[in-house]
């Protein structure tokens, strides 16, 4: 900004001190031929009197003779310049210490004189001198008004990216609930959009890194136990450990496929009822299937196999009696039931991690989750809608 008032003040500095002098010398111009209208041919003549006329603007009004000397008025007592007018042309420039014009005065075909109209150069350089002064203050004057400015809008524009900067840091330490303004930028708003979702996707992960680890240590409780318990028998029982060890493995990489959300396709739930069935019995606490469905489900089998064994899990560990789990259809769906022999579920009773589990793995398959309360029997059902007629006829022929 000052570079560029300089490249533009400095020119019209040098134009504006030519200007005052262009006006000068039209002034002083006007005055001298003024003068030599006033002034008489014989001047020169012995006792004839002049009267020199009053200039204009303070201007210095003098007649001299052909060889530049002063015959009245006020000027120097000889004059270069005046002497330059016998040639019968004007002249005008630097006099001593004036700036002055001259005027040729005739009389008859010769030069009887002059006429010199001038002006003090101080003057001039006083009068130039105050225009490159107001010229300064205004120049003063606008870069102030373009400071003060430009400081605003730095502010404006820095306050946003100093926003971004504070939500940057409050994200790094764990918070993630990002509030930016909108500040009319287009950059800083984009940049703020794009945070606000980082924080978003970055909190989604974590929750989801959250439900994974809860989730897989509700889901290994069980057949770790199982391993453990059949290998701190008196006589261990190898058999059993290994049977539990490769349904704690199918049990991780079920968890695993579901976190990754990779889990897709559909699945036979008779068939994965009856390796639960298989899975989940004992001669303490039995479970049985009844089945009249040959329906496939639009559902994975690593997400069927882990909602149906949270539960199995769950009559086993709360319910009593004997396990009935139940695959039917039901209108465009599955219904697949879980049944057991004890009191029943409390109006207050609140989900566990199990079944909040099985809850969310199949409301992301488009099923749901029911719970029949303070029944004669405890029932957990899942509703799973049926697989396509496509898939589930090529499910049928690649079982066949």
């Amino acid at each position: 900004m000052t570079l560029a008032i300089v490249l533009f003040g400095v020119p019209l500095a040098v134009v504006l001190d030519r200007l005052v002098t262009s006006q000068a010398l039209a002034g002083l111009e006007r005055d001298a031929t003024r003068g030599v209208a006033a002034v008489p041919d014989n001047v020169l003549e012995a006792g004839t009197p002049v009267r020199v006329p009053t200039g204009t603007n303070n201007f210095l009004i003098a007649v001299y003779d052909a060889e530049g000397d002063r015959v009245a008025g006020a000027g120097p007592q000889r004059s270069a310049l005046a002497a330059r007018a016998v040639d019968g042309h004007e002249h005008d420039g630097h006099d001593g210490a004036d700036l002055a014009v001259v005027v040729p005065v005739l009389s008859d075909t010769t030069i009887a004189g002059s006429v010199r109209a001038a002006v003090p150069l101080a003057r001039l350089r006083a009068q130039t001198y105050r225009i490159w002064g107001l010229l300064t203050a205004l120049a003063v004057f606008v870069i102030a008004v373009a400071v003060l400015l430009a400081r605003r809008s730095a502010i404006r524009i820095a306050r946003p990216f100093e926003n971004l900067t504070a939500a940057a840091r409050s994200l790094g330490d764990g918070q993630y609930d990002v509030h930016l303004p909108r500040s009319g930028i287009t950059e800083a708003d984009a940049a703020g959009d794009a945070m606000r979702d980082s924080a978003r996707q970055i909190e989604e992960l974590l929750r989801h890194e959250r439900n994974f680890v809860r989730d897989a240590s509700h889901q290994l409780r069980t057949p770790l136990a199982a391993v453990l318990l059949a290998l701190e028998q008196p006589t261990p029982d190898v058999p059993t450990a290994v049977a539990r060890a490769r349904d704690l493995e199918t049990t991780i990489a079920d968890l695993v496929l579901l976190r990754r959300r990779t889990a897709h396709g559909t699945a036979d739930p008779v068939k994965i009822a009856q390796a639960a069935v298989q899975r989940w019995s004992t001669a303490d606490r039995p479970v049985v299937l009844r089945s009249d469905s040959d329906r496939s489900v639009a559902i994975s089998g690593p997400a069927l196999r882990q909602s149906l064994d949270v539960l199995i899990d769950n009559a086993l560990r709360h319910g009593s009696g004997t396990v009935t789990v139940t695959v039917e259809p039901y209108g465009d769906s599955v219904f697949i039931e879980v049944a057991d022999e004890g009191p029943g579920f409390a109006h207050d009773a609140a989900f566990g991690t199990g079944l909040n589990l099985a809850t969310s793995v199949i409301e992301r398959a488009g099923g749901s989750l029911l719970i029949r309360r303070r029944a004669c029997q405890p029932r957990v059902a899942l509703l799973v809608p049926e697989a396509p007629a496509s898939e589930g006829a090529l499910q049928s022929s690649s079982k066949r």
